[in-house]
């Protein structure tokens, strides 16, 4: 994990949207006061799902169109992980402590049995491992600088491989580092690489996770 760096002080609150990524304001919880909120804080927040950024409860941003897809990308990667015995997946409301200020909730992630001592889950609320695959879905309300600072921390803490996807679009960016990615078009497909080796996913089948099956004539 990266070495603990506490956050300059914030001294007016436009500094503090800046330091957020411009998030939409709607987003950004008052209570407990921007700067004070800790991990209980975090544990007692009413939902919908926040993270912990800076001393500030953040809400994350959420669509249902968001959540389906999430849901069935961690449902692939549970599936193949399971059966591979690789580690476990956590959905949108799991957290990984990336450090001691921040806490992140990826809508999936992937975390091998390696990043945990001796290969047992802790019991803590929130979890100070290595994650090797982090998986986001972008909504309306996401901001780029959120989603690239968001990378960054978790790269730091040891994150292996991030897919970023863009439902708008029909695309996904495809990250070895906070600054290094490849771009997929709705034709290509998702590649675990060495951190899901043989872990396929095509874009096709994820977008199309929104839509009904066509039925089968008669």
């Amino acid at each position: 994990m990266a070495p603990s760096t506490a956050s300059p002080p914030i001294e007016t609150f436009d500094a503090l949207h800046e330091r957020l990524g411009r998030v939409p304001l709607s987003r950004i919880r008052v209570k407990p006061a921007p700067g004070g909120a800790t991990e209980e804080d975090l544990l007692r927040a009413p939902k919908p799902i926040c993270e912990l950024i800076d001393g500030v409860l953040v809400e994350k941003a959420m669509g249902n169109r968001e959540s389906i897809m999430g849901l069935y990308i961690g449902g692939l990667i549970g599936a193949f992980v399971r059966e591979h015995d690789l580690g476990v997946v956590l959905g949108e409301a799991g957290y990984i402590r990336v450090n001691d200020e921040q806490i992140r909730a990826p809508d999936a992630t992937f975390i091998p049995w390696s990043s945990f001592p001796d290969e047992e889950l802790p019991e803590e609320a929130y979890w100070s491992v290595a994650p090797g695959l982090i998986v986001e879905v972008l909504s309306e309300g996401n901001t780029r600088a959120e989603i690239d600072r968001k990378l960054t921390e978790l790269f730091d803490a040891g994150c292996k491989l991030a897919w970023v996807i863009d439902p708008a679009a029909k695309s996904a960016k495809v990250y070895t580092s906070p600054k290094r990615f490849k771009e997929l078009d709705a034709k290509g497909t998702l590649d675990g690489g060495k951190v899901l080796p043989g872990f396929k996913l095509p874009l096709a089948g994820l977008f199309a996770a929104t839509k009904p099956r066509k039925k089968k004539p008669r």
